[in-house]
């Protein structure tokens, strides 16, 4: 059987100072995971217009703008269906101190299957035991840390 086609946005948040990022831990059939925000998009919506729903819905965020990183196709099975995820990464620059997720996220987190939040630093991830996706998330961290340097 095919595996059915979904579209996603996703953010990366991270923190200027630190360089950290931020990412949810998801949970099923006895796996756990840990993912940047997002989700799929909705109705005739543009891979730029979900990143900016994502980020008020699941972050409390209001942005109007959100820097385009890179896109990619991923396979996974959730919830007993196999999915093929088309997914465009997003840049959001936020101190830590500034993002807090109250009980009124915490409870829609909750709602949507979102076990735990949590900063990483590249460091963390890759010496980590836990499954991160993406899996090349630390590298890509990297690169984004040269280009700041950069630019």
């Amino acid at each position: 059987m095919e595996p059915t086609p979904r579209r996603a946005a996703r953010l990366l948040i991270i923190d200027p100072a630190s360089g950290a990022v931020l990412l949810f831990q998801y949970e099923d059939d006895g796996r756990r995971w840990w993912v940047p925000p997002g989700g799929g998009l909705e109705g005739d919506e543009t891979f730029e217009d979900a990143a900016l729903r994502e980020a008020a819905e699941e972050l409390g965020i209001s942005t109007r703008s959100v820097l385009p990183l890179w896109q990619r196709t991923v396979d996974f099975s959730f919830r007993g269906t196999a999915i093929r995820q088309d997914e465009h990464y997003f840049l959001l620059r936020i101190p830590r101190h500034e993002l807090a997720l109250g009980e009124t996220l915490r409870a829609a987190h909750s709602q949507e299957g979102i076990l735990a939040t949590r900063w990483w630093s590249p460091e963390e991830i890759e010496t980590s035991s836990e499954q991160v996706f993406p899996e090349d998330l630390p590298q890509r961290l990297r690169e984004l840390r040269t280009a700041w340097r950069v630019t």
